[in-house]
């Protein structure tokens, strides 16, 4: 046999064997992904790629990372997710099962107009360069490695999604631009008034005031549960020129809180759900921690504690005997001067519910 024969039996023999490596995968530019899908689904070629480090302020815990892709055919429109419940960094990480509906843990699936497919335990993430942005922001980095995972399609069932006998494998090489944004980290305690309670859940924002200081406001839930709008209070304080210190809380009533040139350097109001009284802050202290200040292209910063009493007021010239104390500490992001940061429309921590109904 000579060498030349050998060498094709040889080549052959590869090609057969279910054992034998894969050849590796085109090595995208950045911003892509290359990609094979294989099983019930064929899909080869280069996709858009692209994904997001969800910061909670003040925290390491309940942070999610995503990774996405989606195809550049526009014949049909396919997404890809991965999901890692923490900040991703450089390393190998197992992709496990998902579950829609359930805590999110390492996993992953691909969706298209009709089809749903979740990933079963096998799978791995290796990522080898993760560069992130100087900081949070406008500006993205850079996050490469390659992804294999085997996938299940979901059908409705009787007790809800269920496996299919259609399956998918799926194998990518990754260099997805890479954006970091922050989520506002805020806990709230009332007593008194007419509602009490510790937040259950909590959206918080902040803006400039455009009288040179700054408003942080949040919407607490203070019960799971209730009517389409959940948060019973709104709440809110004025911080003239914010910076690191303590700040007094002053007594404010509601022609002053309506005039600008009427505003105290500092005070905070509460708005209820199911009460029509405003209460307006009456003593107390903000104490900031942290302030980092925006710039055109990055994330700002504001942590503190706020622990102030707020009287009820029925009108504008009428208060009640009736008060709240307000016990809060917040961690809140200050929006870039150029805008707020834009999620690719495909990336999802969560399912489109209705593509198991088809």
């Amino acid at each position: 046999m000579t060498r030349a024969l050998l060498a094709v039996v040889l080549l052959s023999f590869a090609c057969s064997d279910p054992t034998a490596p894969l050849p590796p995968l085109p090595t995208p530019d950045p911003g892509e992904m290359s990609i094979e899908i294989q099983g019930a689904v064929h899909d080869t070629g280069t996709w858009d790629a692209f994904g997001q480090f969800r910061d909670l302020l003040g925290a390491d815990t309940n942070e999610l990372s995503l990774l996405g892709g989606q195809s550049l055919d526009t014949t049909i429109n396919r997404n890809l997710t991965v999901i890692f419940p923490a900040r991703l960094d450089t390393g190998t990480f197992s992709i496990g099962r998902y579950v829609p509906g359930a805590a999110l843990v390492r996993s992953a699936y691909v969706i298209s107009d009709t089809e749903f497919y979740a990933s079963i335990p096998g799978g791995s993430l290796t990522i080898s360069d993760a560069q992130y942005p100087p900081r949070p922001g406008l500006e993205s980095g850079l996050m490469t490695g390659t992804l294999t995972f085997q996938a299940v399609r979901l059908v409705v069932g009787l007790g809800g999604p269920v496996e299919s006998g259609d399956t998918i494998q799926v194998r990518a090489s990754f260099a997805a631009n890479w954006s970091h944004l922050l989520r506002p980290n805020v806990a709230v305690t009332l007593t008194g008034g007419p509602v009490t309670g510790t937040s259950v859940r909590i959206d918080a924002q902040s803006a400039d005031d455009d009288h040179g200081g700054r408003l942080v406001s949040w919407e607490a839930d203070l019960h799971t549960g209730g009517p389409i709008f959940p948060f019973e209070i709104s709440e809110e304080f004025r911080l003239l020129g914010p910076a690191v210190g303590s700040f007094p809380l002053a007594n404010i009533h509601p022609v002053a809180y309506r005039d600008p040139t009427q505003w105290p350097a500092a005070f905070g109001a509460v708005f209820y759900r199911d009460d029509p009284r405003i209460a307006f802050s009456a003593s107390g202290t903000v104490n900031v921690t942290r302030y980092v200040a925006p710039t055109d292209a990055y994330y700002g910063e504001i942590q503190g504690t706020l622990n102030g009493r707020f009287a009820l007021w029925v009108n504008d010239s009428t208060v009640t005997a009736d008060t709240a104390q307000v016990s809060a500490t917040f961690a809140v992001q200050l929006w870039p001067l150029g805008g707020i940061p834009v999620s690719p429309p495909a990336l999802t921590s969560a399912p489109i519910s209705g593509l198991l109904r088809r």
